[in-house]
């Protein structure tokens, strides 16, 4: 009896532990992929929160040059011992204590600006600051889009090149043992069959090489997209060639120089040390504000309740003018520098377009020569599988080489690996092109 339950409780443990690997197993696809990466990346979490802290600057901007300033007081003295003041005359002298026992003050003291040279470039200056951040968080997301394309492709072509080493070996195998049976039978020479086996030996490290490549580009994926490294994942997608409109040039240049993401944080860091050389240059100017006061006080002795104390109220209003006369040149400093941050900006600007310009038509190139190179390959893969049957059967009749077989066998894979190559070539430039071009998530084909 105990031996069965001893089995049953093992066989339990057995299928939840069976049951745990397979919840443990992701199954992706690249729509799936680019989501989880958006949910979990932590690049693309700080950008939303520096995002939602440039909105925060903004309103913190307008309270400061807009709104006014209240501030509230109450404070409350014991005196344990009362100053005193002394008087000497001819005819008397004496010490007199001033002040009450218990002093009670309480006030509310306003500011409101009425004029600042700077009075609301301090929120164009945090409005255009939090729509640099808003352009950086549309960066980061595409840029977020281009790794997880890059890594997802890259573990397809790793599957595919593991298909196709697999395929490889099962052929060099197939050759070997064939001619093993016709080196036995004295058809062939010893050579044939060592040329044969020599092959099949080469083709057992390309297939182990090809399994790490693909665990590596797994590992990849999955820090890409944000899964534990102990989970499996399952991806049922395979590379696949499907045209790519390329805009014409011109428009397409065009569309870089007005939607590109990274251009327009560029330029609207220029717009921001504008802002900020005119800011420090507001300096020069005065400030006015509205001030206004109520303050309420008693001073009493301990004799008298509290509910008894006499309170005294005063209110006040005016106006409060300052003008900067001279304080060391610092604020000349100030807006120099400020004016040479704005001019190295606009270099910064114009060598963001020239490398954009650049990298989009290099982009253009290679996937035109891309989309030349997929052609030529798959009627290569066609024409080395039918150069690999001919050889196969002119050697197994008598009339060919092992030679000419292994040269027909290395031609497929070659032909194949380039083909597929080409392919995740081709879907990684056309991504690339994707974020050139400025393109919304919406745009994006996954």
């Amino acid at each position: 009896m105990k031996e069965r339950l001893s089995i049953l409780l093992i066989l339990i443990i057995f299928a939840n532990n069976q049951f745990a690997q397979e919840n443990s197993k992701v199954v992706l696809d690249l729509k799936k992929s680019v989501a989880m990466a958006l949910e979990s990346n932590n690049d693309y979490q700080q950008s939303k929160l520096a995002r939602e802290k440039a909105d925060e600057q903004v309103t913190e901007a307008y309270g400061s040059s807009l709104f006014p300033n209240i501030k509230g007081n109450i404070n409350y003295n014991r005196a344990i011992r009362r100053p005193e003041f002394i008087i000497e005359t001819p005819l008397f002298s004496g010490r007199f204590p001033v002040g009450s026992t218990n002093t009670l003050t309480s006030s509310v003291n306003v500011e409101q600006p009425l004029f600042t040279g700077a009075m609301f470039l301090a929120v164009r200056i945090a409005e255009t600051f939090a729509d640099i951040s808003q352009q950086g968080l549309e960066f980061s997301k595409i840029q977020l889009v281009l790794n997880v394309k890059q890594s997802y492709y890259n573990y397809l072509l790793s599957d595919k090149l593991v298909e196709l080493a697999e395929i490889q070996l099962q052929r060099a195998e197939e050759n070997k043992n064939n001619t093993k049976k016709m080196y036995d039978a004295g058809l062939v020479s010893e050579y044939d069959y060592i040329k044969a086996n020599v092959q099949y030996q080469n083709t057992l490290p390309a297939l182990t090489e090809a399994q790490n490549q693909k665990s590596l580009a797994e590992n990849n994926l999955k820090l890409a997209v944000g899964i534990d490294f102990n989970s499996k994942i399952e991806v049922a997608d395979s590379l696949s060639y499907s045209y790519y409109d390329i805009p014409n040039f011109e428009d397409g240049l065009e569309r870089v120089i007005k939607q590109n993401k990274l251009l327009k944080q560029k330029e609207l860091e220029v717009e921001l040390q504008d802002l900020s050389a005119s800011y420090e240059f507001t300096q020069h100017f005065p400030k006015l504000n509205a001030v206004g006061s109520w303050q309420m006080q008693a001073q009493e002795e301990d004799e008298r309740a509290f509910s008894n104390w006499r309170y005294s109220n005063s209110v006040s209003v005016g106006l409060s003018l300052s003008i900067p006369i001279f304080n060391g040149l610092t604020t000349n400093s100030k807006v120099e520098q400020a004016e040479l941050d704005y001019k190295i900006a606009l270099e910064g600007l114009s060598k963001v377009k020239k490398q954009l310009k650049n990298d989009y038509e290099n982009t253009v190139l290679s996937i035109r020569k891309t989309q030349e190179q997929i052609e030529a390959y798959k009627a290569s893969v066609s024409e080395s599988k039918r150069g690999f049957e001919i050889a196969t059967k002119r050697f197994n009749s008598g009339l060919g080489t092992q030679i000419e077989l292994t040269s027909a066998l290395y031609e497929t894979a070659f032909a194949e690996v380039n083909f597929n190559t080409s392919i995740y070539q081709y879907l990684v430039y056309t991504a690339q092109l994707d974020l050139i071009l400025g393109k919304s998530l919406e745009e994006i084909k996954l």
